[in-house]
């Protein structure tokens, strides 16, 4: 078979795949924020897979209809776009921080001013020797490096808090994240950054070989997304526990948590993890998952452990008799390791300071 038309083949597979994928997430919940940010992410997607394309299409037929760099801006903003979702998506009740909205607002304005400056299809006024290496620099290598930045956060985000994630669902779409989203975004910007001024022959390698992998990244995905919807896979995860009052051993293992939380506060242990609960317990790790997320209502099991930690601070710091103790002793007392985590716990869940909440309680006593 002929090269050509096999990348042709693959990038149209890859372009349909993308437009699936996010046109039914949008189409599934369309006042969803998340939903949004991942449509924004697939039509990013597209484009650069769009622009791929464009290169059959000859330079000045491009130049004519200027639509070179309306591609390159939606081209630019997934990166960000994948950030932000990342981080909205699997960070439980923390709002997306306004330094990464400025740094991707950054990045974008730098793109977009970069992107009309370009003469033809292949270089950009602000890339050429008419302007200083510093200019050249801020326009050109510095946008793509902070892309390849937010793919690192992306991961990041996406990897953090996993062990603790009590949702099965969306550990399933963490595992995705990594797989697919994290190798082709980060691939493909490190790949962008290296070959930024790399004549086309050199770089048409590469940019085939990231083709071929996201059609079959996304090809996977719109098949999965269009066989198996959310409410599907939660039917399946709810299948690891039986119905309540049906099964013996689910009332013994609900009382043996709740009896372990209550009566011998295994929340106060130090560094303690689900699968060591689990263990303590005698109960396999997915079970007991399952049992704090669907039972107790907790996605995370870390929220289980602050909100268990808080709750008995908070009965020693209201406690008169025990105003002599540092706040810094209760602290470890109720299982953190230092005063930081716990006065930012502290006051997401109280709305005040340990400290200020001490004395309230113990003045009006």
């Amino acid at each position: 078979m002929d090269h050509d038309l096999l990348y042709f083949g693959a990038n149209m597979v890859a372009l349909t795949a993308a437009l699936l994928i996010g046109t039914h997430c949008l189409a599934s919940n369309p006042r969803s924020l998340n939903a949004r940010l991942f449509a924004g992410v697939m039509a990013s997607a597209a484009s650069y897979l769009l622009g791929r394309l464009s290169y059959a299409v000859p330079a000045d037929v491009q130049v004519h209809f200027h639509f070179w760099p309306w591609l390159l801006i939606v081209m630019n903003v997934g990166m960000g776009l994948w950030m932000i979702l990342a981080y909205s998506l699997f960070q439980d009740e923390k709002r997306v921080p306004s330094w990464m909205i400025a740094a991707f607002v950054i990045q974008l304005l730098l793109s977009t001013l970069n992107a009309f400056g370009y003469v033809g299809r292949d270089s950009s006024v602000l890339q050429s020797a008419a302007y200083p290496t510093s200019v050249n620099i801020i326009f050109g290598p510095l946008p793509i490096a902070m892309q390849a930045s937010f793919a690192l956060l992306a991961l990041y985000w996406t990897a953090r808090g996993w062990r603790a994630d009590l949702d099965e669902s969306r550990r399933v779409l963490r595992r995705v994240f990594l797989l697919v989203f994290g190798l082709l975004s980060l691939g493909s910007s490190v790949a962008e950054l290296l070959l930024v001024d790399a004549p086309l022959s050199e770089r048409l390698p590469v940019d085939n070989v990231i083709t071929l992998v996201m059609a079959i990244g996304y090809l996977t995905i719109a098949f999965a997304a269009l066989r198996f919807d959310r409410l599907v896979l939660d039917r399946l995860v709810e299948r690891t526990l039986p119905e309540p009052g049906i099964s013996a051993a689910f009332d013994r293992d609900l009382a043996a948590l709740t009896r372990a939380l209550d009566e011998e506060r295994v929340y106060l242990i130090h560094g303690l993890s689900i699968s060591a609960l689990a263990k303590r317990l005698t109960l396999p790790e997915y079970r007991l998952r399952a049992l704090i997320d669907k039972r107790l209502g907790y996605r995370n099991f870390n929220a289980l452990l602050h909100d268990y930690r808080l709750r008995d601070a908070c009965a020693r710091l209201a406690d008169p008799a025990k105003a002599h103790l540092p706040i810094l002793t209760i602290a470890l007392d109720v299982g953190y390791q230092s005063i930081t985590p716990f006065n930012q716990a502290f006051r997401a869940l109280v709305g005040c300071t340990p400290s200020a909440y001490r004395q309230q309680h113990t003045a009006s006593a």
